[in-house]
């Protein structure tokens, strides 16, 4: 391997080490944040616990601990908690085998207070005789107090129980936020799919016209192979995006009726108006070209016929009206494929925010378009 070969194959390497690099960061931040948020909460019920034995005889607001507190209660507690998050529930609650879940919270609880009893019984109640006579005095000697080995059990309950509530609103969160994800891909997934419905008739059309006037010499087929390309590029590298702007929108309607024109050339009688305040506005790729289509698809007969198109932006409103001659033995526009599939990507991008009628008369199809940008 010669030495341009190493370095090229080191250089591929360096955007995959980068890569690789960012992707660790990533975890260990996301360790960073689970880490400071355990250690948080467990702060929180120290500080509690402080304050709580500070007045629980007083009537004080002090923050300090007894020895048995800070060297069993907390400690048992946060053991049976963590027992109960990464064992009991993943065993057990989440596979939805509640009454067994429930005995063994119920077994785990027993046996946390009578670890917890059995270690004050050997190990606090000699360092209080030592260091605290007072309670020494107090303390009753006997191991098994069925009572204090209950409440001792309880003491560590409720916060099993919230620790398990923000679990179980964390897997909800998390479910939630995947459910959103599928919905997202499955709506672009649609919405990618009614895009490529766009008819391919036209650039088939739109070929065989140039093809017939390049036979002929004509001065049209340049024009109309630009305007084929700024097509095909608007549709290739534009119209992938959720949203572009009005203006080019606009460019690409003129782009192909201006084919559609050179097509027919005198069987068509035209009309295209904008108005409004276009500039800076948002618009759905390709939403209005099906109406367009529409109108070309069933407006133009054997002989000739008429589309008329008007565009108006007020304020945030869109307002596209589409007219066309309806030929003696044309087809119907109201029912096809493609009107179908538009009024699915407007249900799907401007939900709740658009109207569209379409109206079949004797001489004349309308579609009425009315969208809040």
């Amino acid at each position: 391997m010669g030495v341009d070969e190493a370095a090229l194959i080191e250089n591929a390497a360096v955007p995959i080490k980068i890569i690789q690099y960012l992707s660790m960061q990533m975890r260990w931040r996301v360790k960073y944040r689970m880490i400071l948020l355990h250690l948080l909460f467990w702060s929180a019920y120290v500080l509690y616990c402080a304050v709580s034995y500070g007045w629980e005889d007083t009537d004080r607001l002090s923050f300090r601990l007894a020895p048995p507190i800070l060297a069993l209660t907390i400690p048992m507690t946060i053991l049976l908690t963590y027992a109960n998050l990464y064992a009991l529930m993943p065993a057990y609650y989440y596979r939805q085998k509640y009454i067994v879940y429930a005995i063994s919270v119920v077994a785990l609880l027993l046996a946390g207070g009578l670890l917890t009893r059995f270690l004050t019984h050997e190990f606090m109640v000699p360092w209080e005789r030592l260091h605290d006579p007072v309670r020494y005095q107090m303390e009753n000697k006997r191991f098994w107090i069925p009572v204090r080995i209950l409440r001792i059990s309880l003491d560590s309950s409720p916060v099993m129980v919230i620790a398990m509530l923000i679990r179980l609103m964390e897997n909800a969160y998390d479910q939630e936020k995947r459910l959103r994800a599928i919905e997202k891909e499955k709506f672009s997934a649609e919405v990618a799919f009614l895009k490529a419905q766009v008819q391919p008739h036209f650039f088939f059309n739109t070929l065989n016209s140039l093809y017939a006037l390049t036979l002929k010499g004509s001065e049209k087929a340049p024009g109309m192979v630009m305007r084929l390309s700024d097509l095909m590029h608007y549709m290739l590298y534009d119209a992938g995006a959720d949203r572009v702007e009005l203006t080019g929108e606009i460019k690409y309607l003129e782009n192909y009726l201006g084919i559609e024109q050179m097509r027919f050339s005198d069987r068509l009688d035209l009309s295209f108006q904008y108005s409004g305040d276009i500039a800076g506005k948002m618009i759905a790729p390709l939403i209005l070209l099906t109406f367009v289509e529409n109108a070309f698809k069933h407006g133009i007969g054997e002989d000739a016929g008429w589309i008329t198109i008007q565009l108006k932006v007020t304020g945030r409103q869109l307002s596209l009206i589409v007219d066309n001659s309806c030929p003696v033995h044309g087809k119907s526009g109201g029912d096809g494929l493609g009107l179908r599939n538009v009024r699915r990507r407007l249900d799907l991008t401007y939900p709740g925010k658009y109207t569209l009628d379409l109206t079949k008369g004797k001489d004349v199809f309308t579609a009425d378009l009315k969208i809040e940008l």
